[in-house]
């Protein structure tokens, strides 16, 4: 009888272990899919540049627009015709 407690009490507890794990690893592939910008926007080095989704050069500044499809595509300075010609909405 000893014994039965023990292990039901024992299955609930690794229960609750791998439940939190889970959690764990959904937050950090979660947090994985932001893109995160600088605080120090005086400070520009080459961390600090992004590609361009066109022509994948890195740039300083992209301008961002919505496809036809819902996607965010990244767009430097020289390929913003070939945005606005292709009629992507401006975020």
């Amino acid at each position: 009888m000893m014994y039965q407690f023990f292990m039901i009490i024992a299955s609930i507890v690794v229960i609750i272990i791998l439940y939190k794990f889970a959690i764990k690893v959904r937050d950090k592939t979660v947090a994985n899919k932001v893109i995160k910008f600088s605080l120090n926007k005086g400070r520009s080095s080459k961390a600090n540049k992004k590609t361009c989704s066109f022509c994948k050069k890195k740039a300083k500044r992209l301008s961002f627009y919505a496809t036809e499809v819902g996607g965010v595509v990244g767009v430097c300075d020289s390929c913003k015709p070939q945005a606005e010609r292709r009629a992507l909405l401006r975020l």
